[in-house]
């Protein structure tokens, strides 16, 4: 992965164009990632945020015994405390999802979406927007 260490461009040398950026979060650093069963999986390095929303859409784990680093989606975070950041993944599935040696991309986002038998955010996303645009147009309309 790569680091932006010592540069003057406050955007850290990211293009502006990328969907999602790594940053890190004091809050969450070094924080046990715990899986459904209560099994460890790993600690918390990284966020991978995109910034035209202001949203988390992963966080970054890595896990110690692989060496890897393993994206995790936010929307499986069931509970963060000072235990650990808990999550709605069993520790099977944790292991077989990819390690992030780049930056993600959208391949990549499919398959841990696909491992987890999960729809993606950009489809739910998607489909509420979809929802209540067709809510307000029938809301605007005169009876």
């Amino acid at each position: 992965m790569r680091e932006h260490r010592g540069t003057e461009d406050p955007s850290g040398g990211i293009s502006p164009d990328s969907t999602l950026l790594e940053v890190a979060n004091r809050e969450l650093w070094q924080l046990e990632l715990i899986s459904r069963g209560d099994c460890v999986c790993g600690r918390i390095i990284r966020q991978l945020v995109e910034p035209s929303m202001y949203t988390i859409r992963y966080l970054i784990v890595y896990d110690k015994r692989s060496g890897h680093h393993i994206p995790v989606p936010a929307n499986t975070i069931t509970d963060i405390t000072e235990k650990g950041v808990f999550c709605d993944i069993d520790a099977v599935k944790f292991l077989s999802l990819p390690n992030l040696t780049d930056s993600l991309d959208r391949t990549q986002e499919e398959q841990i979406h696909s491992i987890l038998a999960q729809t993606p955010y950009w489809i739910e996303e998607a489909s509420t927007d979809n929802y209540s645009q067709g809510t307000e147009t029938h809301q605007n309309q005169d009876p």
